[in-house]
Parts: C-alpha cells; sequence; structure tokens
C-alpha cells in the first residue's frame, strides 16, 4: 500500500537533510580544528628518475657558466689586433657541411 505524502511531510524531510548535513560540515570543522587542521590532509610526492637527476645536475652547471667566455674573447681581439688571426674558409665549409648545414636540402 503507497501512502500519499503530503507537502508539509516532504518539507520536514528535507529540512532535517539539510540540518543533518549542517551539522556533519560543523563536526568536520570542528575535527579538522582540533587536529590542526591536517587531518585527512593528502600530500603530492614527485620522485625524479636518476635520468632526470642526471639532467638536473647539468643544467644547473651549464646555467652557472657565463655566456661569453672572456678569456676566449680576449685572446682572439688580441690576435686580429696583432693580425695574426686567420680564417680558413674551406676548413669553416667543410665543417659547416659535417653538421648539416650545408649542400641540398631535400
Amino acid at each position: 500500500m503507497v501512502l500519499p505524502v503530503r507537502p508539509q511531510d516532504a518539507s520536514g524531510v528535507y529540512q532535517r537533510q539539510i540540518a543533518q548535513a549542517q551539522a556533519a560540515t560543523a563536526n568536520e570543522a570542528v575535527r579538522r580544528a582540533s587536529h590542526g587542521g591536517t587531518a585527512g590532509r593528502r600530500t603530492d610526492e614527485v620522485a625524479l628518475s636518476a635520468n632526470a637527476q642526471s639532467f638536473a645536475r647539468v643544467m644547473e652547471s651549464v646555467q652557472q657558466q657565463p655566456e661569453v667566455r672572456a678569456d676566449r674573447v680576449a685572446s682572439v681581439r688580441a690576435r686580429i689586433a696583432d693580425g695574426t688571426y686567420g680564417i680558413d674558409a674551406h676548413l669553416i665549409a667543410q665543417r659547416l657541411t659535417e653538421r648539416g648545414f650545408g649542400g641540398v636540402q631535400e
């Protein structure tokens, strides 16, 4: 047998559910406050592979190097100034070709 539900009854059930949910939320807030707010808190962790750690060390080392090698620049400037700096165009062309910077593109 199905009993009819009156609007007042449905409203009362709904209001009791809201009150229970609010009480549960308040209880959870009290519980968290009493445990320093850390109870149930998840933490994330990251674990890097040995290769990633090695790569990070290499990158840190590279970043610590100066962008300009002052000793090399000073040496080249001195050779240019005294006329002893020479350029071997054939050697440069050979190295460019070996490294894929010249020739026919496919």
